[in-house]
């Protein structure tokens, strides 16, 4: 049996590590050759060896119109995701969660929630730690983050619990449609184990599948979390399904005490306290829905908004952004393709980012909240969303702003 790795990131190299300790026999492809230069050359791939592979292993970010992993369909090889020989040897409850925003911060605060609790839990998945890392442990509950790119490919996986947050357009560079997307989203309920059908939570989906979140539940937190309320929902629902009513209490005690915080998401970083002025970075909020539910975290509030876009836009036509009143000024660079909905802002273009800070200057006043909640993703002038968070950031604080 002869394995191939297809993509040498960080599932890749999981997934040889796994096959190293199997002893079993593979090759490794990536379209990078960069990436191949710690492999031994005899581990690399080339077109000699497409006869002698009888398992794909796939990294999730390799298209499925790939050039190589198309002819080795065509010989009808098998392709596996690290998923599917995880759930081949691992037979404890997994929870999966998906949805266009809000996955890892829900797998994050799940995992803490838990651990405080005393459940051995650990998680993995598209948070960067394949689930072959865990195989050998045994656990209460893996949760698994998963994409819609792992869930396009997986096929083998036995859920104890399904979650999907939320599906709104996203990926459909790599998708083709919405309606693919969104079908590879759904998927994962599917991988219910039987007799656990039940045991599913939804939440918004523009109507894809029938949403279950409870509505008539009133869930607040005593230090005014910026998360919206369908996550705080979903994770309370979550809770209920493991441990029963005594674990979802506990869980409203523990949002009164704990903050929910991760880098990117919703990260209050700076607060000019005389003037009343919270700069918050969002930089992880690469679709309209994650900027328009970031918005209205704030409707409730007495500040003026200031909301910041950038990036490359990956919505259909049908969708748009909406924007809660309290924003007051919406700045976006003159490259970006911006599909704005019914607002009363005023739109300030830009001509690149860089020139964030002169204007800034200009509008800042009192009373104010600076949100820099993108709307697209970062490659056009950052490597990633964290390097672009951090330069927000750095910018702001670059400011030196003085106090009026």
């Amino acid at each position: 049996m002869k394995y191939l790795i297809l993509g040498y990131g960080v599932t890749g190299k999981s997934v040889e590590n796994y096959l190293t300790n199997q002893n079993a026999d593979y090759l490794i492809f990536d379209d990078l050759k960069e990436n191949l230069n710690k492999v031994h050359h005899s581990k690399i791939f080339s077109e000699k060896n497409i006869d002698l592979i009888d398992i794909v292993i796939i990294s999730p970010g390799i298209k499925p119109d790939h050039h190589l992993l198309e002819q080795l369909m065509s010989k009808n090889v098998s392709v596996k995701t690290d998923i599917d020989i995880f759930s081949e040897h691992y037979k404890g409850n997994v929870i999966g969660v998906t949805g266009t925003n809000g996955k890892t911060t829900f797998v994050n605060e799940l995992n803490k929630f838990l651990k405080i609790n005393n459940v051995h839990s650990a998680s993995a998945g598209n948070i960067g730690i394949s689930p072959l890392d865990l195989i050998d442990t045994s656990y209460e509950y893996i949760i698994l983050e998963l994409s819609s790119y792992q869930l396009h490919y997986t096929s083998n996986l036995n859920l104890d619990m399904a979650v999907i947050l939320n599906i709104f357009p996203d990926h459909i560079d790599w998708h083709e449609s919405f309606n693919n997307y969104s079908s590879s989203k759904i998927k994962i309920l599917s991988f219910l184990s039987e007799g656990k059908s039940e045991r599913k939570i939804i939440g918004s989906n523009m109507g894809i599948v029938e949403k279950n979140l409870p509505n008539n539940i009133d869930i607040k937190s005593k230090n005014n979390l910026k998360v919206h309320r369908e996550l705080l929902l979903s994770l309370g629902e979550a809770t209920r399904k493991i441990g029963g009513v005594e674990l979802y209490n506990r869980y409203l005690e523990y949002i009164k005490k704990y903050e929910i915080k991760n880098p990117h998401r919703m990260e209050q970083f700076f607060k000019l306290k005389s003037r009343n002025i919270t700069f918050f970075n969002d930089s992880k909020a690469t679709n309209y829905h994650a900027v328009s539910e970031a918005s209205k975290l704030f409707t409730s509030g007495k500040e003026d908004g200031i909301l910041i876009l950038h990036g490359i836009t990956k919505e259909t036509n049908e969708n748009k952004l909406n924007i809660d009143p309290v924003f007051k000024y919406v700045i976006i660079p003159e490259d970006m393709n911006t599909n704005l909905g019914d607002h009363n802002a005023e739109i300030i273009h830009i001509k690149h980012i860089s020139n964030l800070k002169d204007i800034l200057v200009e509008i800042l006043s009192k009373n104010q909240i600076v949100l820099f909640s993108c709307g697209g993703s970062s490659f056009n002038d950052f490597e990633n969303y964290q390097v672009r968070g951090d330069y927000f950031k750095n910018l702001i604080l670059s400011m030196q702003i003085q106090d009026a």
